[in-house]
């Protein structure tokens, strides 16, 4: 059927004019591909998420800078690194692609070959064993871009990792990261916000954007500004207003528009080495076959006084000391069951508590959710981690959908905390069928 259908086409483009062959062998590309790729980018959720239990430690950074964001500069040679582990089973295919993405991280009208030269559908080949470890893993990774698939386009893009049985496809891993191109420059400052709810300290970026370099003709439509604290997608800022516009410059400013909740540094434990207890572990026990860490019990930081200290803004980092294992991290640490416990008299009863940080994917959900325990009156939670150093903090969730989640009631606010706030500014230009990023930059809270 199908040499039947090439036959035919190649005796019809012979007799046409050579545009109309270009456009109808792009069509024909296209349906081909059609019916060997097979997945439908309107029928996956663009966000950052894990779909199998199996598969942990889930990471896409830039190479050396585990606790960096995944942001890729469209004109330079630089990669990303993505990788994962698979636990207690054997190595599968695993197979992936990309889908170019709106501002708002909806699937955006480009076809593949309008944002990337190469294969639409590839198998990730580099992995390895475990070594030396009582859970067996295999880890994987990924360069992106690589020899096999490169993309052309600014914006933002959603990797998305599966597998495949027969004819169906399964979704395994989808993960956000964003290419930019700087051609306008932006001066910006974190600011502390006028307004504020009681005990609680706010902190908001005011930007401007120079109109040099870039013909905006309707800032309101065509520049789309995103700001993110410490790269959390779920309480991102989107579609900001501008609050002065002339020939030479577009002003962001604004008291209660653009304000973040500035919280408190993140809370943070270490357990590198499994023979020792590093900082903020109690205990340490193995029941064959996995370690049991018990960390320091926590409280409640809300009426506590402001202290510095070092964190990463919500990130971890996977090392190992044991049994001097330290050359090869990925592939010589151990995972090991974490007991997490927050000391708090009686239990919640309007709202939900959660772990929060990248070690939870920054998800709200069952796996992220702690119990309460009367006996030790506590809320626990037990979490499956690879051994390293990690950041996290404590959410409370009003069950009133209507209320944004609380990111101070447990940790306190203060102006005085460390955060980054990232500014991704979107364009389209009238006419256009995508949205170009076309600045990015990290603004710090304290190195102003």
């Amino acid at each position: 059927m199908f040499y039947l259908v090439k036959l035919n086409f190649c005796m019809l483009t012979i007799l046409m004019p050579y545009r109309k062959q270009l456009f109808l062998l792009s069509v024909a590309l296209i349906f081909i591909n059609n019916l060997i790729f097979s997945i439908n980018p309107d029928s996956i959720a663009c966000i950052d998420k894990v779909y199998e239990k199996n598969l942990k430690t889930v990471r896409l950074h830039p190479p050396d800078w585990e606790s960096g964001y995944p942001v890729l500069d469209l004109n330079s040679d630089n990669y990303l690194l993505f990788n994962f582990d698979q636990i207690e089973s054997p190595a599968d295919n695993f197979y992936y692609t990309f889908i170019h993405c709106t501002y708002n991280w909806q699937p955006s009208n480009l076809m593949f070959f309008e944002y990337a030269d190469g294969f639409e559908e590839n198998e990730i080949l580099d992995y390895e064993e475990s070594q030396s470890t009582f859970v067996q893993y295999t880890h994987f990774t990924l360069e992106i871009p690589n020899t096999d698939v490169s993309l052309t386009k600014s914006g933002n893009y959603l990797l998305v990792v599966y597998s495949k049985n027969d004819d169906n496809i399964q979704i395994l891993i989808t993960k956000r990261f964003m290419i930019y191109e700087n051609i306008v420059e932006v001066t910006g400052r974190i600011n502390p916000c006028i307004e504020g709810e009681y005990r609680k300290a706010y902190q908001k970026l005011d930007f401007t954007v120079l109109r040099k370099g870039i013909n905006i003709y309707d800032a309101q439509s065509e520049l789309k500004p995103v700001v993110l604290q410490n790269y959390q997608w779920n309480n991102a800022l989107f579609n900001l207003p501008y609050n002065f516009i002339d020939n030479e410059r577009i002003s962001y400013e604004w008291d209660d528009k653009s304000c973040f909740d500035a919280s408190n540094e993140y809370r943070y434990f270490n357990f590198n080495n499994l023979e020792l207890n590093s900082e903020r572990v109690e205990n340490i026990e193995f029941k064959k076959p996995y370690y049991y860490i018990s960390l320091v019990n926590d409280k409640s930081e809300m009426f506590s006084p402001y202290r510095s200290s070092q964190d990463i803004n919500g990130s971890y980092v996977i090392r190992t000391n044991r049994f001097a294992n330290k050359n090869f991290p990925e592939i010589q640490s151990e995972y090991a069951i974490v007991k997490f416990s927050l000391e708090y008299n009686t239990p919640i009863n309007n709202a939900d508590i959660y772990l929060y940080g990248d070690l939870t994917g920054y998800e709200i959900n069952e796996n992220s959710k702690l119990l309460y325990n009367l006996e030790s009156r506590s809320y626990e939670k037990l979490l499956f981690l690879k051994q390293g150093y990690y950041n996290y903090k404590y959410l409370l969730v009003d069950k009133d959908v209507t209320k944004s989640p609380d990111h101070s009631f447990f940790e306190g606010s203060h102006q005085q905390t460390e955060n980054n706030y990232l500014l991704l500014l979107y364009y389209r230009e009238i006419g256009s069928s995508y949205d170009r990023l076309i600045y990015f930059s990290v603004f710090n809270s304290v190195n102003k």
